[in-house]
């Protein structure tokens, strides 16, 4: 039987993964990290939440045979100070890699992002940083871009953008800049870091966690706006000088997993429910 400690369990990824570890026959107890509790959190009898920061918090001192470490605020444009963003990010890993040292799990999994080969942010900075601090022992996923209920709204990220745009202005817009990404869904990305952690190996390397179904930019905008049934146009700016970027997983080294990670959730069917989720929020507002 499984015993699970997961910081950032009660975020957008966190709470996918959760939930594909409690349907897991194997599952005895899942402990995750919180700063607070809330009255929308997952509940089931096998979980029970850690309250305390990643940064300064007491970690448990019982036994645990898996740790996953996926806490870090991934929107550092709501972020009022960067050094100090950086900080809480760098020293959270640290903390939970040195804590896991003397802990000595079976498994331990750190989820960083596929930002850290292309992107110069705070946030690509802190998580390659946090790469370097995370124990030779450690297996490594890097998640790509992501689609799903609980996805945020409120971030700098291109779908989630367009889904407030969506239901919040009733059209949507866009800068064309040529870039290209692929979205996968937050319950496919669960069940790929659940079956990394299992038989991932840390030789191999980090392994990536996303789609392979390319879509541009302007291509997800009109997608967005179609499914919601509002108007989708471009804007023009003179002083938007973006450079295209592709942002693409490379699956080779998840595909030597003995378990076949697979797109099961198209991305038009998570746009939708990220729709239904966005104007949820709003009605609640």
């Amino acid at each position: 039987m499984r015993n699970y400690f997961i910081t950032g369990g009660t975020g957008f990824v966190g709470r996918a993964l959760v939930r594909e570890i409690l349907a897991q026959p194997d599952t005895a107890q899942v402990v995750c990290l919180t700063r607070k509790l809330r009255a929308n959190m997952l509940q089931d009898d096998r979980l029970s939440y850690w309250v305390g920061d990643v940064t300064s918090a007491k970690f448990p001192t019982m036994p645990f045979t898996d740790v996953v470490h996926a806490a870090a605020e991934a929107n550092d444009l709501l972020a009022p100070d960067k050094a100090q963003y950086y900080y809480d990010v760098v020293e959270g890993a640290s903390r939970v890699f040195n804590w896991a040292e003397q802990q000595r799990p079976e498994r331990l999994l750190f989820v960083s992002s596929g930002a850290v080969l292309k992107g110069d942010s705070v946030y690509c900075r802190a998580k390659r940083m946090s790469e370097h601090l995370a124990p030779a022992w450690a297996t490594l996923a890097r998640i790509y871009s992501l689609v799903g209920p609980e996805m945020p709204f409120d971030g700098q990220y291109a779908l989630g953008r367009f889904v407030h745009q969506a239901t919040h202005l009733r059209r949507v817009c866009y800068y064309e800049s040529g870039s290209v990404r692929s979205y996968l869904h937050a319950d496919d990305c669960a069940r790929w870091l659940s079956a990394i952690l299992t038989h991932g190996h840390p030789e191999k390397g980090a392994y990536d966690v996303g789609s392979e179904i390319a879509v541009s930019i302007k291509s997800l905008a009109h997608l967005v706006a179609n499914l919601a049934g509002v108007p989708c146009e471009e804007v023009p700016r003179a002083d938007y000088h973006a450079t295209a970027q592709v942002y693409l997983p490379n699956l080779d080294t998840t595909r030597t997993l003995p378990i076949d990670c697979q797109e099961t959730i198209a991305l038009a069917h998570g746009i939708e429910q990220a729709l239904a989720a966005c104007n949820l929020k709003n009605n609640a507002a």
